[in-house]
């Protein structure tokens, strides 16, 4: 029997305006990323680094991915030509890598649908 081997994982730390949230989720899926979460932020300080960041609303969109090495610069590329530059500041984003995760079949889960050789 072979051992599988997993990939290092990073989370992807997206902020953006709220109705684009499901717009890059459908893309992230379309890149092979499937564990994404979504949720509502409110700003409750000074404006100024959200208006900096192209992010003027006081609620926006925070999207967590896991996204392992193999697609992490597609998943920038996307943020960053998607929904950044081209759409006037919809979107940035912010990468961590993870040191650990708790256990083979927990990093199965997080890092999606493996592809498979055969």
């Amino acid at each position: 029997m072979t051992e599988k081997s997993y990939e290092r994982v990073n989370l992807l730390f997206t902020a953006c305006r709220r109705g684009v949230t499901d717009r890059i989720i459908h893309d992230l899926r379309e890149l092979g990323i499937t564990y994404n979460m979504a949720m509502v932020g409110e700003s409750r300080g000074a404006h100024g680094v959200l208006d900096y960041l192209g992010l003027d609303d006081e609620e926006f969109g925070l999207l967590f991915s896991v996204v392992s090495d193999s697609k992490v610069e597609r998943a920038l590329a996307l943020i960053e030509y998607g929904y950044s530059e081209a759409a006037d500041g919809d979107a940035i984003a912010a990468l961590v890598p993870m040191e650990g995760v708790s256990g083979p079949l927990a990093l199965e889960y997080i890092s999606g649908p493996a592809d498979k050789e055969e």
